[in-house]
Formats: C-alpha cells, sequence, structure tokens
C-alpha cells in the first residue's frame, strides 16, 4: 500500500510540474515536491475516510461477520503503519498453522503486538480480545469492531464468560480466528512472562479447536526507536497443541505448558540477540 500511495503522489505531483515554465532542474525539484505533497495529501485522504468510516460502525453491539474486502484494507493499513513507523517484520514457524480456525496465544509487549499480528495472518484472519477501552479509541476502536474484535473485563466474572462464549462463537461460526494476550497487560520485562489467566483458553475448548503459541518479540522498542532507527520485530510460532488435546487437557495445564513453550522461545531467543 505505501507503494500505491508513492505513485498516486508521483501521479499528482509530476504533471503539476509541467505547469511552471522554468529550466529542467528546477522542474524537477518542483515536480519532487509536488510528488511528496501529494503522497502526504492523498495518505490524510485516506486516514480522514478510515475516520468517517469509522463514525458509523455501532458501539451498541459486537460484530458477527468478518468482511474479507475491509479484512484486506485493513491488514494493507497495518503493513502500511509498520512501513511508516520503521517496522522491519520477520515471521518464523508459519509452516506449523493449522488448517482451519484456531485460538491464538500471544505475550503482550506493546500496541504494535496486534498491528504486526494483523499483518503476519493475512491468510489467517484474527479478532483479538481486548480491553473495553481499546475499542473507544477513536478511529482504531470502530475499524477493531468492524473485524469483529470483542472486549472483555476481567474485573467482572460474567461479562468475561459472555466474551469467551462470544469468541468461541465466532470461531465456531468459522467466522474468524480468535487471539488473547493471557497475561492481561503489557509486559515490559525482558525475556519473561507475567502469570497467565488461564481462563480465557476455555475458547478454545468451547470451540474444539488447536491453540497456536506465539511469541512477540520487541515490539515495545518501535515507539522508542522512531523515526531514526528501524526495528525488528520478530513473531514466531513455537508451538501448535492439536483439539483433542486441548479437549482432554484442563485449562490450568494447558496455561502451564503454553507458558513454558513461550517462556523458552523468548530466553532463546533473548540470549542469542544479546550475545550477538
Amino acid at each position: 500500500m505505501l507503494i500505491f500511495f508513492i505513485l498516486l503522489g508521483i501521479a499528482t505531483g509530476v504533471p503539476l510540474c509541467f505547469l511552471f515554465e522554468v529550466s529542467l532542474p528546477c522542474r524537477i525539484a518542483i515536480g519532487a515536491g509536488l510528488s511528496l505533497g501529494g503522497f502526504v495529501g492523498w495518505l490524510f485522504l485516506y486516514i480522514l475516510g478510515l475516520f468517517i468510516f469509522s463514525l458509523f460502525v455501532s458501539k451498541e453491539k459486537p460484530h458477527t461477520k468478518d468482511h474479507p474486502f475491509v479484512r484486506f484494507l485493513i491488514a494493507e493499513t497495518m503493513e502500511l503503519v509498520c512501513r511508516l513507523g520503521g517496522v522491519k517484520l520477520c515471521v518464523e514457524g508459519l509452516e506449523k498453522m493449522p488448517k482451519g480456525r484456531f485460538l491464538l496465544v500471544s505475550n503482550h509487549r506493546s500496541m504494535f503486538d496486534p498491528i504486526t499480528a494483523l499483518v503476519a495472518f493475512k491468510k489467517h484472519p484474527v479478532a483479538f480480545v481486548t480491553k473495553p477501552e481499546n475499542l473507544r479509541i477513536p478511529l482504531v476502536g470502530g475499524i477493531m469492531r468492524y473485524c469483529c474484535f470483542l472486549p472483555i473485563d476481567r474485573s467482572n466474572p460474567r461479562g468475561a464468560i459472555r466474551a469467551i462464549n462470544s469468541a468461541a462463537e465466532l470461531i465456531k461460526t468459522d467466522t474468524v480466528s480468535v487471539g488473547i494476550y493471557p497475561e492481561g497487560t503489557r509486559n515490559k520485562g525482558e525475556g519473561v512472562l507475567l502469570p497467565f489467566h488461564a481462563g480465557v483458553l476455555m475458547i478454545a475448548q468451547k470451540a474444539n479447536v488447536p491453540i497456536v503459541a506465539m511469541t512477540a518479540e520487541n515490539t515495545e522498542k518501535v515507539a522508542k526507536n522512531f523515526p531514526f532507527r528501524r526495528t525488528t520485530v520478530r513473531l514466531t510460532v513455537c508451538d501448535v497443541i492439536p483439539p483433542e488435546e486441548v479437549m482432554a487437557s484442563r485449562t490450568d495445564d494447558l496455561s502451564a505448558r503454553l507458558y513454558l513453550v513461550m517462556e523458552n522461545q523468548l530466553k532463546n531467543t533473548y540470549g542469542k540477540d544479546n550475545q550477538a
């Protein structure tokens, strides 16, 4: 999408530069400036369009239908955000991904976790369970709702159960896969995990689907490095628990297994990065 906006900028700026009766070097300079202005202008109009679209998304009830074109548009937009934010995305372990729907379990480092995941899993549409306040963010909240993102308030047991049932229903109806952050909040530690909330794993049991364990690394560094340094973000699919094992296990046991696998992945990678 970045290339698309660059081409739009050039298509806007180059013809306009011929309106000026100046020397060729000046014309080239004017064309470059107009092309840059066109790029910024088209990008602004696109973001404005998304904002207006988000205003019409219902905030009263969760969306239960995924729209392929909007999903494509959002994935491309998130990739644009990554490129403009200086993110180099490295994804490992996609060959382990199961066919069909699944529950994605990941550690949580920053707001770039779901952004990079939406880019990485273009072929595997995922809707995340998130804090209610995230769905009230202007522009972003409306788009998340439209992509079937669900709010969960862990301080409200009944509300949390409703969110778990709704997430399982999205999977069972083959609408989208669901992603969760079982730590419950952002983790600022390096190579470590916060305790998991095992209850959210009931989503996989209620939907009878595999659990995909993924680790996200360096997403918390994107904002710190921008705009002068690029950030290499690594997403690793480190384990897949098949549905028969999910159904035969207690959520506490599943949580312990996922925690161990993800912790080992983070420690191994973090150790290598420190040695490099």
